[in-house]
Formats: structure tokens, sequence, C-alpha cells
């Protein structure tokens, strides 16, 4: 097996795979495992690096040997020249030895053909390279999810255990002994004297429930605001009595039980509630729209018919909406105001006086927007195709990169970043129906479709499947679904696309725009805090129902403070690096990936031509 057969063997883990693992194996065990794995992620980046390494010491290479073959080439000119002269004179003199002349020139074609054949092989030599570090990049940060998933299964793993040492049942014995109040009744003191009995034994039985914690000291810290408690299961008086002095004696067999919900399990060892929670995927049904009732008491009608020069648009009469145009409608006589809204263009606005059958032809003109903080907004593609719909980031700065030191070495520094002007993005990721618009309208095969497919995650790494691309990825999707299985060069051939159909600047995110955008003003590791907590996006544990399973629809789930959609997790989306200009970088998580890796400083280098079914794009307009 070669070097990178082997690297690529270590990343292989299954999400299945650790969910199974989570099942079989104790807390220490997986901690075991964790250990491992982040040793072999420790010495996979020093053989990344060393691969690294290896191909800019073999591009070096070629540039030196592309540098001598220009100079080989003109030695050998210069040695063609001189045998060619040395031939004329052959002429005039028979006798002349010109045997070192040609000698020359054969040792310079020899030398000329020797560089560029070794330009060739280190050409080849450097290609493979390049490969090896592209699938070792996508790689790496399998091997970084498989720990990320183990850490998550670690967790869960934790509150089973506390769950089971918790909820132990015991046999106890307890003797109690109260004084009797003098306007008491023996009855009474009785009652009283057995349930201090069961509250001393509860308190004893829930003091060594803590104890024998295996992580006792951390629950202990939170023991007074959590709901931890004991249950009586049975109980029975072994033996009593009175003595002279009013004390009564009371002797208690009890089965005693520890009583905590998983939800105050996590509470106890400070974790997310996502831990503790069991997640359903809750269907959401849509009342259809109820039309409006069109007004039929008044004696006099007349047909009004509304033509516009776009469609989809909408007509509102006396501020009711009747629908798009072309449209017939009976109204009584009388005034009526008329208006015909459409995004992307000044709305028209009128008042007739209908006292016989009228047409209205309305010419909407588009709109010229100007940025503003928090405006929607959306261009009309050519062919009356409506584009993406923007969001306006205002101009800011902010700092970019780990700044809660819990990221990875490539997001640090922490930098400031300064811009002068806003820009739109759109305010979710491409959709299915977006993408499918621009193929129809450009018959553009994507990378997947043209060879080798897409890839997808399983067993800890990514694997190629032919027939995979961004209309079949590997599970059901919608129109409103992120479009998956795209390169960059798709993304980038997207951009192109839209930037003349809309005659505005269109592109992809930078780095720094895309981590600003998604931030929305926080420095926390996502933009509604600390936590990832439950269902507040699309990420692997992550606690949505398409968590671990596909993509969820775009806009499934709240938007930040700049008003975007799915920032965190659902997909990665393509950025173009500002680091290294040869590298595209992904952003932002995605479905199958654990939410450590859906921050908003994480970075994920790949090649510009690898696509997947966890990796998107969303775009970038300028003013």
């Amino acid at each position: 097996m070669n070097r990178i057969a082997q690297l690529t063997f270590i990343a292989a883990f299954s999400l299945g795979s650790q969910q199974a693992l989570a099942a079989a194996l104790s807390v220490s065990e997986i901690e075991q495992k964790i250990s491992t794995k982040q040793s072999e992620y420790d010495n996979y980046n020093s053989d990344l690096d060393a691969q690294i390494d290896l191909a800019n010491i073999l591009e070096k290479d070629l540039a030196e040997l592309r540098q001598n073959v220009t100079l080989a080439e003109a030695d050998r000119q210069s040695a063609l020249i001189e045998m060619n002269i040395q031939y004329e004179k052959v002429i005039d003199d028979p006798e002349l030895d010109i045997t070192p002349v040609r000698s020359t020139y054969a040792k310079a074609v020899r030398t000329h053909k020797a560089i560029k054949d070794a330009i060739t092989d280190k050409y080849n030599e450097w290609q493979a390279k390049l490969q090896d570090v592209e699938q070792m990049q996508v790689s790496k940060h399998s091997l970084l999810n498989t720990i990320e998933g183990l850490k998550e299964q670690y967790n869960s793993a934790r509150v089973d255990r506390l769950y089971k040492e918790f909820n132990r049942k015991e046999s106890v014995v307890v003797s109690h002994k109260i004084s009797c109040d003098k306007n008491e009744t023996l009855s009474k003191c009785t009652v009283r004297g057995k349930a201090l009995a069961k509250q001393k034994a509860s308190k004893r039985f829930l003091d060594s429930v803590f104890d024998g914690l295996s992580e006792a000291v951390e629950a202990e810290k939170r023991r007074q605001t959590s709901d931890a408690s004991v249950q009586v299961l049975r109980s029975e008086v072994a033996d009593s009595n009175f003595s002279g002095q009013g004390n009564y004696n009371v002797k208690m067999n009890l089965q005693l039980q520890g009583n905590l919900k998983r939800a105050v399990g996590c509470e106890l060892l400070g974790l997310d509630k996502r831990y503790c929670v069991n997640f359903k995927g809750q269907e959401v049904t849509q009342l259809a729209a109820i039309p409006p009732t069109l007004v039929t008491d008044e004696s006099v009608m007349y047909e009004l018919t509304v033509r516009s020069n776009v469609f989809d648009d909408e007509v509102f009469i006396n501020g009711v909406s009747y629908g798009s145009t072309k449209l017939q409608v009976m109204l009584p006589s009388g005034e009526h105001d008329v208006e015909i809204v459409k995004r992307g263009y000044d709305s028209s606005r009128q008042t007739i006086s209908l006292t016989e059958p009228k047409t209205l032809k309305i010419e909407l003109d588009r709109a010229q927007y100007t940025f503003s903080k928090g405006e929607r907004i959306q261009d009309i593609l050519a062919g009356d195709i409506p584009g993406p719909d923007l969001v306006v980031i205002p101009a800011g700065s902010f700092r970019m990169g780990d700044i809660t030191g819990l990221g990875l070495d490539n997001e640090r520094p922490v930098q400031t970043k300064d811009f002068k002007q806003s820009f739109g993005i759109s305010e979710t990721e491409i959709n299915v129906k977006a993408f499918e618009i621009f193929v129809d309208a450009t018959s553009y095969v994507t990378d997947a479709e043209k060879a080798k497919g897409c890839a997808f995650y399983e067993d800890g790494k990514a694997v190629w499947q032919s027939d995979r691309n961004w209309r079949s990825p590997g599970f059901i999707q919608t129109d409103e679904s992120p479009v998956v299985c795209v390169s960059l060069n798709d993304a980038q051939a997207y951009v192109e696309w839209i930037s003349k159909a809309s005659s505005h600047a269109y592109k992809l995110p930078s780095e720094s725009r895309w981590e600003y955008a998604a931030r929305a003003g926080k420095e926390t590791d996502y933009w509604w805090g600390e936590g990832v907590n439950t269902d507040n996006a699309n990420c692997g544990w992550c606690g949505s129902q398409w968590s671990n399973v596909s993509t969820a629809p775009v806009g499934s789930f709240e938007r930040n403070d700049f008003g975007l959609f799915d920032t965190v997790g659902n997909v990665w989306e393509w950025t173009t690096s500002e680091q290294n200009i040869n590298n595209a970088v992904v952003r932002g998580g995605a479905w199958n990936f654990a939410p450590r890796l859906a921050r908003a400083s994480t970075r994920m280098e790949l090649d510009s031509s690898f696509r997947s079914n966890y990796i998107g794009f969303r775009v970038v307009r300028e003013q």
C-alpha cells in the first residue's frame, strides 16, 4: 500500500460506524478512539505539509528545467549553425575534418532532448503530487470530521453513563428518632417520624449517588440548580416504638431510585441540550390562500381588463389583490384605485373612473436600487426571469478568524477587515431551480457530468460515484434545495452568466465578505451565540430532521441579524481565498459535518475542480 493510500485509509470511519460505535463502546473507549484519531490527524497534518513542500519543490525544479531547455535550444541552434558553416567549407576542402563539429551538434541535440524528456517526467511527477495533495486535503477534513463526530458521540455517551449511574436502585435501611411535640398526637408523631426517616434516607442516597458518579466533580458544580431527585419505590416499617420521654423511634426498609431526566443530565454536565433531546421532523401545514371576494351588490357592473409588460406581477384594486395580469374582472360603477406591483420594478398606481368596460395597459419600468442596510433586492434577468433574492450588507469592519480560540490553525491569526462599501449577497444558497434556469439558458454541463461524477462522504472519506451530479446527488431534493455537486468552476460559470443576464456585477463571495455577512456583527462561533444548541441549523448532530441525512430546503431555519439564511450548516459554500490565490475555500459547514466545523471562522481548502453532495454556493452583487 503506497503512502497516500495509507493516509487515506487513516481517515476511513463512517458516520454510521460512529453512531454504532457510541452504542457499543463506553465513554473511556470512545475517549481512547478520539485520542488515537487525534494523533493520526496530527501526523496527517505533518504528512500533508511535507507533500505540499514536495509539490512546491517539483514546481521549482520544473521552472528551472524550462529555463535550461531554453539555453539548451540556443546551444543546439548555435551548434547547428556552426556545423552548416563547416559543411559549406567541406565543399571547397573535402579533406577537412568536421567530426568535432558534428560531435558538438550531436551532443547539443542529446542534451536538448534529455532536458525536454526531463521536463515531461517532472511535469507528470508534479501533477501526480498535486493530485496527492488534493486527495489528502479532502481526507484531512474528513478525518477531522470523524474526530468531531466521535466527540459528539462521546458527549452522548457521557449523558448515557450519567443517566445509568444516577438512576440506579438501592435498598436502604434507615433508623430515625424524633421528639414528639406536647400537643402532637401519637398518630401525627408517627407519620412525621416516618416522613423524616424517608427524607433522611433519600438525602443520604442522593449524596451517595452524586459521590459515585464518574463525573462527580462536574455534576456537583451544578447540583444546587438542578432538578435531580430521588424516588421512593417502596417503604416499610421494620421496627418502631415510643420511649418514656416522648420520643418516637422508627426503623424503615426502603427501596430508592435516582430520578434524573436526560435534560437534567445535560445541565449537570454543562452540555448542550441537543445531547439530551430526541428530535423528530415536524410537518408544517400551509393554509391555502383565500381568494378575495368581489363586490357584487352594486346595480351597475363593468368589466375592467388590466395588462402589463411583465409576467408574475400582482394587481391590487382598492387594496385587494386580484392576482396577476392579464386580468379581467367585473367591478361596480364608480372610482377605483388600481396598483400593479412586481419585485424589481417601479410600481404603477392610478385612480380610474369606471363608467363603461375599460382596458388598462401598463408599462412597468425596472427599479433603480440604492443599497441600504437590510434592504432586500432582486434583479430581473434577461427573459424576465427573477434573479436570486439579495440582502444588502452594510459597510463596516469586523474581526475575522478564530476569535474564541476554539478553531483550527488555518483560522489564525485574527485580522481586522474593513468594507468601505455595502454589497448585496443572496439571502440563501443558490437552489436547484435557480441553477436549472442557468443550465437551460446556457446548455452548461457541470464538471460532475463531464467526468468522474460527484463525491459523497462515506467511510470517513470522499468517495466518487460517476452517476451522481447536481440533478441526482444521492438523496431526495426539491427545487428549493441548495444545489450541490458543483465545483468552483461551475459556480464561477453561474456568476458569469447571471452578470450578463442582469447587467450587474455578480461574483462569488471572498472569504472576508462571506464571514462578515455570516457573523452579522457577532464575535461568537455562531451568529446566535456560543453553542450550536438544537434545531438552529442543519449540520451533523445539530438536532434537525435533516441532520446527517440530507440537505434542507433553503431558508428552513431562522435568518441571522443581517437577514441571511443557512450561514451555518446545510452545505459548505464556495468562496475565493484571499490567503492563497491558487486555492479555493469552502465555508459554513454542512448537513453531514460536525457542529464545530460549522463555526463562522472554519475554513476548508479544496481544489477548484472538487465537487460533492455537501458543497454549494451563494453569490455577491456589487453596487
